[in-house]
Parts: C-alpha cells; structure tokens; sequence
C-alpha cells in the first residue's frame, strides 16, 4: 500500500509540474518573433543576398551583401578588429514602439574611434578593450578581410536569443551594416 501511495503522489507532482510548466512564450512576443523569422525568409529570396553556409551544426542563415570589398588581412576566429558599424531592427512593431530601419546602435566613422572587439571569447583581452560579440557577428566576421563593407541579417538565434538584451526585443532578426577597418592577428596581440 505505501508503494502504491508513493506511486500515486508521483504521478500526481509530475502531472502538477507538467501543467505548470510554461512552454508557450506571450502572444505579443510570438507575433515579434514571426515577424522578426518572416523578413529573414523574405531577404532569403532576395538575389542580392547570400547566406553563409554554416558548419556546426546550425539550422539558421546568416544571410550578407557585399558593399564594398576589400583587400586586406583575413579575419579568423582567434583574430580582433576594430569596425565601423550600424545595427537596426528588421520589422515594425507598434506594441515595442520599433520601426524597421530604426538604428539600435552605432559606432561610426564621424564617432571619432573604431569599435574594437575580438571576433570570439578566446581573443578577449586581460584588459577588456576588445569587446566580445554575438555569435552571428563572428560568424560573419570570419568570412571578411580588411577592407569589407557588408551588410548582414543575423536570425534571433545567432543574435540575442530568446531574451531581452537592453533595448534589443528577444527574438529579435538583426540587420547591421559592418565595415572592417582593422585587422589583427594572434601574433600582433
């Protein structure tokens, strides 16, 4: 009988835990992040676009166009830079206050100094003047030189994620236009 009592309140807490679990993400961020997948396949058909083809197991694109190439040192991924660059969201969301197009950050020529960042966490230096970067921005960064002006589509899951970063929505596509003034190889660290 204790058995069976113990079998039973399992049951029972694993029912309660089931049905509380909260899978299901609120309907306003579901609407965001369907907009947010629909303009990554949208630009998936454009031919001016090309996506990178991802190793590593990765079910998502990042997708680039070249502005302007450029004829430098190649970036890899043990490698810094500094970059001009601009970041804007992809879609309108009245509900965010967001319009596409709207810039979210920007470090740019005229702001008088080149944002420096290591292309991933094993360049970082002791001192922190290289920043680290989101997964799709050393992704892309890797198939860049010096010179490079691209424009690139990162999908929510190579970007920020599921969850709010600063004034950036989870599920967020992310657009960013990056011109690669700088590189620097593990040997001039």
């Amino acid at each position: 009988m204790k058995k069976y009592k113990l079998y039973i309140g399992f049951i029972l807490t694993t029912l309660l835990i089931t049905a509380c679990k909260k899978d299901d993400i609120d309907p306003t961020a579901e609407a965001w992040k369907q907009q947010n997948e629909q303009a990554l396949n949208d630009l998936a058909r454009n031919p001016e676009f090309t996506a990178l083809k991802l190793q590593g197991g990765y079910n998502v694109n990042i997708y680039y166009r070249v502005i302007q190439q450029g004829e430098g040192k190649r970036l890899y991924y043990n490698s810094r830079a500094e970059v001009y660059y601009k970041g804007w969201y992809v879609v309108t969301n009245t509900d965010k206050n967001i319009n596409a197009g709207d810039v979210f950050d920007q470090r740019l020529f005229d702001d008088g100094m080149a944002f420096k960042l290591a292309v991933s966490p094993q360049a970082m230096d002791a001192n922190y003047v290289y920043s680290t970067v989101i997964d799709g921005w050393g992704i892309a960064l890797q198939n860049m030189v010096e010179g490079d002006k691209w424009e690139i589509w990162i999908p929510y899951q190579l970007g920020y994620g599921t969850a709010d970063y600063n004034n950036i929505p989870a599920y967020s596509t992310l657009a960013f236009e990056i011109e690669v003034v700088k590189a620097i190889d593990p040997d001039e660290f």
